[in-house]
């Protein structure tokens, strides 16, 4: 945490105290955040608002050098950290917003419905259409530069879910019993596509992190397994040093796959890439 120290020496003290360690957290179950908003003096919006500069530090922007931090927290209180992710090669549709980051830590975490998005800075058209994907944007409170919104006021006359019939939003990946490979896969959220696809970074036989798909009713804004993977690399302080290789696991009637998007990584990143189709 020292290179935050001078931003906020009490935060990161509190953090430290609490949790045992110097290591900035990825997220903080209800008990911990209780226990920090306690021993601050502060509500978990404010405890959110001091620990952006926490979670913009997972940022990766080779491109933009523009760092994005957000903090979901949801009905239990707890607060999930995110970060934007850009792609050191190709166009600049190749990035992860900040806001989408912490959506998928939650959503990774089996966190309950969502009630806030802190964020350090005004989310943008993209992230907007993004959010609106969630079963819970209608009481959704956005919160950036010390302002408050509902998130109805930062999209009027949406286009979402609603429109297109899908009855059941994004709210939770289903990976309570997931264990195989293909299981995570499934997990995917694409009601308009049926895709399955997941991704994954190992070390030997060691599973570093996963991702899957998520899909958006604007399309534009679904996001890649891949920008979700290395952003969960990031968060769990995992460099692409200790990535051995890359698995990519879609259905075989699949749509469209991402495969050529995780080949154009592993060449860049000089990495092994595995694919399968399962049936």
């Amino acid at each position: 945490m020292s290179q935050t120290a001078q931003q906020d020496p009490a935060l990161l003290e509190a953090l430290t105290l609490l949790l045992g360690s110097d290591t900035i957290p990825n997220m903080l179950n209800a008990q911990q955040s209780q226990a920090l908003c306690q021993h601050l003096d502060c509500s978990p919006i404010e405890l959110a608002e001091r620990m952006l500069p926490l979670a913009a530090s997972f940022s990766f922007a080779p491109k933009s050098n523009f760092h994005v931090g957000a903090i979901a927290i949801d009905q239990q209180g707890q607060l999930f950290l995110g970060a934007n992710y850009e792609l050191a090669y190709g166009p600049l549709s190749g990035s992860l917003h900040a806001e989408q980051s912490a959506i998928f830590n939650a959503l990774s975490h089996q966190a309950a419905a969502l009630t806030d998005l802190v964020i350090n800075a005004a989310p943008c058209g993209y992230c907007r259409q993004f959010i609106n994907e969630l079963a819970v944007a209608s009481q959704l409170k956005v919160h950036f530069n010390q302002q408050n919104y509902d998130f109805s006021q930062l999209l009027p006359q949406s286009f979402g879910p609603d429109d297109l019939g899908v009855q059941s939003p994004l709210a939770k990946l289903n990976i309570t019993k997931a264990e195989q490979a293909v299981d995570f896969a499934k997990a995917s959220y694409a009601p308009y596509t049926q895709v399955q696809s997941a991704m994954f970074a190992y070390q030997g036989e060691q599973r570093l992190a996963w991702s899957c798909y998520i899909e958006n009713v604007a399309f534009n804004p679904s996001i890649s397994p891949l920008l979700t993977l290395l952003s969960q690399l990031k968060l769990n302080h995992l460099s692409l040093d200790k990535v051995e290789r890359f698995e990519l696991w879609e259905h075989k009637d699949n749509q469209f796959s991402f495969k050529q998007e995780l080949e154009n990584f592993a060449l860049h990143s000089n990495k092994t890439m595995v694919h399968y189709d399962y049936p």
